[in-house]
């Protein structure tokens, strides 16, 4: 009984534990903590309203990310973060480019034809949408991948990989950049309705390398 009622509380407690993780990993990665500052669960919990315990499990899935270091005579500090975007970029590159290739064995002639007209509506729309309107679809794009590879997995995968860049990788506000990316989504659906596996890999790799590149200039700027 005592195993159930633990497993129960658990699971209860699982979602608290995800929304902690995944707001002290886009503060980290959004610079919001200095390097080597340090994290004190006790401050966290009661900035967030919540107990310390999903608090210090979270730091732990930080740990495991590289986002911070436990010192030898205890506390955690946060870890230069500054070269985790390349990192991730390359990870997205081919987990996106594998689920390409699995798109084009499984998805439907009829669901690959509605990807590609929704991304030639929304290029369409582009100057008339909000910053985050724009960052809400650019999600629904990669996110959508996944799902067209019919791959529970490598969906999730896809899931948590965005979800750890997409502090860093919003849609910047220049509207040639922001064009060109959507061009890219388009031109990366194009391959996909031809099922030409190898093109939408070799798509999906350039249009990731135009990201890096456009917030690496950002942040130099």
């Amino acid at each position: 009984m005592n195993g159930e009622i633990e497993l129960l509380q658990a699971v209860q407690r699982e979602p608290v534990v995800k929304h902690v993780h995944r707001e002290l990993r886009r503060a980290i990665l959004q610079g919001r903590f200095a390097v080597q500052s340090r994290l004190v669960e006790t401050a966290i919990a009661k900035l967030l309203n919540v107990s310390r315990t999903p608090v210090r499990e979270a730091i732990s899935k930080l740990e495991l990310e590289g986002l911070v270091r436990r010192l030898p005579g205890g506390g955690v500090v946060v870890e230069d973060t500054s070269s985790k975007l390349s990192e991730v970029i390359v990870l997205r590159q081919s987990l996106e480019g594998a689920a390409a290739r699995l798109i084009c064995m499984r998805a439907s002639d009829a669901e690959l034809a509605a990807f590609r007209a929704e991304c030639q509506s929304i290029l369409k729309a582009l100057p008339t949408m909000a910053v985050q309107q724009r960052a809400n679809l650019d999600r629904k794009f990669h996110l959508h991948l996944g799902e067209l590879s019919a791959s529970t997995r490598l969906a999730n995968l896809i899931e948590e990989f965005y979800e750890y860049s997409d502090s860093e990788l919003a849609p910047a506000g220049n509207a040639a950049e922001v064009v060109q990316l959507q061009k890219q989504h388009v031109a990366i659906a194009d391959a996909l309705v031809a099922r030409d596996a190898a093109r939408a890999e070799a798509a999906i790799r350039d249009h990731l390398e135009t990201v890096l590149t456009i917030v690496r200039a950002r942040v130099q700027a």
